[in-house]
């Protein structure tokens, strides 16, 4: 390089654009403003230093393509998530597949970290040994294999929310607008069970062939034998559930409404509730395999409950802003929670000495090359589910 074009080089170096210090002070006001209006959060010892996702949108609109602007950029990414991330998902903690679904199509990942992309599927529930997936999409019903191959395929209008019966997949129960429906396995027997039902996953009991639970449009919750269509009982009507999940051993029923998540028996017996207060509402909820321990997932924080203790205590393991669904790995041992907000998946040892493991970019890593990243559902690790079948 000449000495002339040195000298060129260093003043574009050290050259400031108009008004640039001005805007890295507004924008760093914003920063310490935003973050300082926040309460202060209890101390943990899994505690992430977080950027606030308003602080974010805020800057979005302020900051120009200026050295100032770059260095605030990459604040926010440093401080958005768990530091030191993964780059990708090499591999899960525990043992079985995990299958998500979204805008990017439904993927299975297995242990190893592999992902294989199913197809063009927006909801998606694994059959009880993973060997098959129910998908949904639009006015369609269809069973694939783990390599995405068709196997039935049947048209109704507006389905969603397919949940296959554990521990045979003799059933597979969805909804199809408002009417709950119940087929076979292999697609044949195709018949409605209740009409005027809430968009809410049902949720089939393991254990108790076929005992089906699921919402009506009142907010009370029915469980119903799905070969007779007899009540097997009913709960009362209370602020709508978003969200029904049967222990492992069909003795516990947990129920997430806006207002407070109820654990109770088989027999409809209520055995925990946790109530939430203003702006404590929680997003999601799973019963741990062995039905002892909740696992409570608010837009914040991420709380254990056991249920074993009169009142049950609440431990607190994970802090973050913008956290969106949670789910148990078959074992017990680790929960998956994601978080849209961060573009992370956080892996927590629930069991133990306590353990996270990061995972960025997973929008990148969900969706086809040359379509526009989307954050997926968590539809369930192995033969777990998070929207019900337990």
């Amino acid at each position: 390089m000449s000495a002339r074009d040195r000298t060129i080089a260093d003043r574009l170096r050290t050259a400031r654009a108009p008004d640039e210090a001005e805007t890295e002070r507004r924008a760093w006001e914003l920063v310490r403003s935003a973050y300082a209006e926040q309460p202060a959060a209890p101390r943990s010892r899994l505690r992430i230093r977080l950027a606030l996702v308003p602080v974010v949108a805020v800057l979005a609109g302020v900051l120009a393509l200026t050295p100032a602007g770059a260095a605030v950029h990459r604040w926010i990414e440093q401080t958005l998530g768990v530091r030191h991330a993964r780059a990708a998902l090499f591999s899960l903690p525990a043992p079985g597949r995990i299958l998500v679904s979204g805008p990017g199509g439904a993927w299975t990942v297995a242990a190893d970290g592999a992902k294989r992309r199913l197809g063009p599927w927006r909801q998606a529930t694994w059959s009880p040994h993973a060997e098959y997936v129910a998908v949904a999409g639009g006015n369609e019903l269809t069973a694939v294999d783990i390599h995405g191959t068709t196997r039935w395929s049947i048209a109704r209008p507006r389905v969603r929310f397919p949940q296959w019966f554990a521990p045979n997949g003799y059933r597979i129960a969805y909804l199809s607008g408002t009417t709950l429906r119940v087929i076979a396995g292999d697609s044949t027997s195709d018949r409605p069970l209740a009409g005027g039902v809430a968009p809410v996953a049902p949720a089939w009991r393991p254990g108790y062939p076929y005992q089906l639970a699921y919402v009506d449009a009142g907010g009370a919750v029915a469980v119903r034998d799905a070969g007779t269509g007899k009540l097997a009982f009913a709960l009362p009507e209370q602020s709508m559930p978003r969200l029904l999940s049967w222990s492992t051993d069909g003795q516990r029923l947990l129920v997430l409404t806006r207002d407070a998540a109820i654990v109770y028996t088989g027999a409809g017996r209520t055995v925990a509730r946790r109530t939430f207060g203003p702006g404590q509402a929680a997003l999601d909820a799973a019963l741990s395999p062995n039905g002892r321990t909740v696992a409570l997932l608010g837009a914040r924080d991420l709380t254990l409950i056991d249920l074993a203790a009169h009142p049950g205590p609440a431990r607190q393991v994970f802090s973050g802003q913008g956290l969106r669904q949670v789910a148990w790995s078959p074992d017990g041992h680790w929960l998956l929670v994601s978080w849209p907000a961060a573009d992370q998946w956080i892996f927590i040892h629930a069991t133990g000495t306590p353990r996270i493991i990061a995972v960025s970019r997973i929008a990148q890593q969900f969706t086809p090359a040359g379509s526009r990243p989307a954050f997926p559902e968590l539809d369930g690790w192995c033969c777990t589910s998070s929207g019900g079948s337990g």
